[in-house]
């Protein structure tokens, strides 16, 4: 379950996005509402959520300071989606530079809410909720040590069944899409942050640095070292 909470000094819009989260049964529990920007900054300060939805104007400190003062600590684990009425050309640029994942106008329409919260839990919901489940658990655990059988054990449920639903709803195995998520995780980090190419590959759940220079190479084509000098 990914923490998450809503920042904006409409009542209206904090209810619909709580409202949206419900509908599609999402993997998301709203662990604090704020409705200035000061107030918005001390909560996500103090409960590091998973992702904040957050509005631009706001009373004392606009939505785009507050993601800048937040991004400033390097515990930050924070992804933020902006929702706001305001023009998405005139405000995306800084943004996007500022580390926002998305950015919805209001009135926010169900859909692409749906598809920018599944873009940051690197997932699509599927019909089926043990899958989901699993997913989720996968995802939000992936720097450890994570076998099919250990799922299948902690899920009640056969590894042949686990390996048989991936092939349906995601087209792949339990480790292809263990490593592909690595992966995604350790590019993002290479971009991101300054930490070592070590630190990096230990981040995104490799104990072998040789084993992530491998598979990084052959997911990418190139090195680790190569992906981080790229502009």
């Amino acid at each position: 379950m990914r923490t998450a909470v809503i920042v904006d000094d409409e009542e209206l819009s904090v209810e619909i996005i709580k409202y949206l989260i419900g509908r599609y049964d999402l993997p998301i529990e709203v662990v604090g509402e704020a409705f200035s920007g000061d107030e918005g900054f001390k909560l996500i300060t103090r409960e590091n959520p998973d992702i904040a939805f957050i509005d631009i104007k706001m009373p004392v400190m606009n939505g785009l300071e507050v993601i800048e003062k937040v991004s400033r600590d390097p515990k930050c684990k924070t992804d933020f989606i902006i929702v706001t009425a305001y023009d998405y050309f005139e405000y995306a640029k800084t943004a996007l530079r500022l580390g926002a994942k998305d950015i919805l106008l209001k009135p926010v329409e169900p859909e692409l809410f749906l598809e920018s919260v599944e873009r940051i839990l690197c997932y699509s919901k599927s019909l089926n909720s043990l899958f989901d489940q699993i997913i989720e658990y996968v995802n939000c655990n992936y720097q450890e040590e994570i076998q099919l059988q250990q799922c299948a054990e902690k899920f009640h449920t056969s590894s042949s069944y686990i390996a048989r639903m991936f092939k349906k709803y995601n087209n792949t195995n339990f480790s292809a899409y263990l490593n592909d998520l690595r992966i995604k995780k350790a590019k993002e980090l290479l971009k991101e942050t300054d930490l070592t190419i070590k630190e990096v590959a230990y981040k995104a759940g490799y104990n072998n640095l040789n084993y992530f220079y491998r598979m990084f190479k052959k997911s990418t084509g190139i090195t680790p070292n190569e992906y981080k000098g790229r502009e």
